[in-house]
């Protein structure tokens, strides 16, 4: 298995590598030695590469940008998409209901039997459920519905045209005709509806009202010889709207609070750190918000919270935190466009530059938002308008490092001794030497090693004797690599001491970093910057005939 290296800086690159050969990423069939020797001896490449900082990060992190500027100066920028919040999540036309009974006059029954047919003309109106305030003048209907029920006790035909003037199709009002041909009985009824896919509503009436939807209906009877007539004869008439569905909408939408959940942004670079005193010149923590709808918001971050695997956790504070930030907003003509704000808070106006020394491995969003905070305005939006929120954490590769220590664990070390074959026979290491050439263009030092593990969790032995030193590259006064700096580590395990470390279940790796100059001034990291390393395994092994 691979080691899980996880670190800032590329002096682990050498190390990683080294690692393959003990984690059995690296196997080698040695049926090339020279079986008349009992004790044969052979030198095998096993690394020769050159490496920058961008090689080396993990490409599987999706929630990671690099950014290099026209010089090769390095930026991470760590995110988190906070929140989604679309307005159909929080303005939604409820289903309504409404029934009437209509009857005619004295006088129309009274005439029906002379004149065959009577038309009766009646009109009604229903407003919308308005849960928050909603003053809704014009709504584009994506799908739904207008239930269309009569039920009639007349014992004479009945016809009933329903004609809805301001819901719109193709410009033509929508209206509807149902028949109810008497056979007898006690009543007859009929269940329809009217498809409203593609409708537009006027809820103002022409800019005279809102939330309202009215009709103008005509009953019109038809005389059967020999039945009788009364005045409680009579339809009922049950009509509204169901699962309407917009595409557009406009007036006022209501005022709205906006649950945003706690959540933050992960910054990996640093997730094993152990102690450290690193200082960045400028880091940045950021909200970014997103608003394609259209009306007046405020977001609040009610707090932040860092939390470090060195420090635990530090709030940050600054001019931006628990203070309302108004929202940009598209307005009629910018309808479907996202207008973007930013809130961040950096050296200049809060405490982040304190914060991120340690650098913290995570960053807790606590945010509000709120939805026409001042109340009635006018408002657009449409299906798929929405309130997003994205944390940022931006870290340009500048700062200084006096002390910083990372930790990290290999699990399930595995060996590669009982892989080892020599024409058919068994081979047995005896001794195995590791040759390491490295030339370092990053100005950090660094001590490394690696301690192996037993199921006990207690140190079996280290890869190295004492802690290697990779020594940085020299800098100028302002913290730029003026040339690199080479290293030749040599590290011989002989027979016991392999066998000894092969009954390792985990190894835990060790760094020590500081900057050029002992942490004394800033330095940058520039995509420039590259680490050679070249490995070899010198290894003399027995082989049984």
């Amino acid at each position: 298995m691979k080691p899980r290296a996880k670190y800032i800086f590329l002096d682990f690159a050498l190390l990683t590598v080294f690692l393959m050969v003990f984690t059995g990423c690296y196997k080698k069939d040695f049926s090339e030695l020279k079986l008349a020797n009992a004790s044969p001896e052979y030198l095998y490449p096993l690394i020769d590469a050159e490496l920058s900082l961008k090689d080396i990060i993990d490409p599987s992190k999706k929630k990671l940008n690099i950014l290099e500027d026209a010089d090769g100066f390095y930026t991470f920028i760590y995110y988190q998409d906070l929140v989604d919040q679309y307005i159909t999540d929080l303005l939604k036309i409820k289903d309504i209901n409404l029934s009437q009974s209509v009857s005619l006059t004295s006088t129309e029954v009274s005439g029906l039997p002379v004149s065959k047919t009577i038309s009766h003309n009646f009109s009604n109106s229903f407003t919308l459920a308005a849960s928050n305030g909603e003053q809704l003048k014009h709504v584009q209907i994506k799908s739904g519905s207008i239930p269309f029920n009569v039920s009639s006790t007349f014992k004479h035909n009945v016809q009933l045209t329903v004609t809805f003037p301001y819901i719109k199709k193709n410009n033509l009002a929508v209206t509807k005709t149902v028949s109810l041909n008497y056979t007898g009985g006690s009543s007859v009824n009929i269940v329809d509806s009217i498809d409203l896919s593609g409708c537009t509503i006027d809820l103002s009436e022409n800019g005279t009202k809102t939330n309202t939807i009215s009709y103008d209906a005509v009953l019109k009877v038809t005389y059967i010889s020999g039945n009788s007539i009364t005045a409680a004869q009579k339809i009922t008439f049950s009509t509204g709207i169901k699962n309407i569905a917009y595409s557009y909408a406009d007036g006022y939408i209501g005022k709205y609070s906006v649950t945003i959940p706690y959540d933050s942004v992960a910054i990996d670079i640093f997730s094993n750190a152990y102690a450290g005193n690193v200082f960045f010149t400028d880091p940045k923590v950021r909200a970014i918000i997103g608003n394609s709808i259209g009306a007046e918001s405020t977001v609040k971050i009610n707090q932040l919270v860092s939390s470090s695997n060195i420090t635990g956790t530090t709030v940050i504070t600054g001019s931006q935190i628990n203070t309302n930030i108004p929202v940009l907003y598209p307005s009629q003509a910018e309808l479907g466009q996202t207008k973007t704000t930013t809130i961040q808070l950096d050296k200049t106006n809060s405490n982040v530059q304190t914060v991120f020394n340690p650098a913290p491995d995570k960053i807790f969003y606590q945010m509000s938002a709120v939805l026409n905070p001042a109340g009635v305005a006018s408002n657009y939006v449409t299906d798929q308008s929405k309130l997003s929120i994205r944390g940022e954490v931006e870290i340009p590769m500048e700062g200084k490092v006096t002390k910083f220590v990372l930790l990290d664990t290999i699990p399930d070390l595995t060996f590669p001794s009982g892989d080892i074959t020599g024409n058919g026979n068994d081979v047995t290491i005896i001794s195995a030497a590791f040759n390491i050439g490295m030339v370092n263009g990053f100005p950090l030092n660094s001590n490394v090693q690696l301690y192996f593990i037993d199921d006990q969790n207690r140190v079996i032995d280290s890869l190295f004797s004492t802690p290697h030193l990779i020594p940085a590259a020299s800098v100028d006064g302002n913290g730029k690599v003026t040339a690199p700096n080479s290293v030749i580590i040599k590290e011989v395990f002989d027979e016991q001491r392999y066998k000894r470390v092969t009954s390792a279940k985990k190894g835990v790796l060790y760094a020590f970093f500081n900057t050029a100059m002992n942490g004394t001034i800033p330095v940058k990291i520039y995509s420039s910057y590259k680490i050679k390393s070249n490995i070899s395994i010198d290894v003399k092994a027995n082989v049984s005939f």
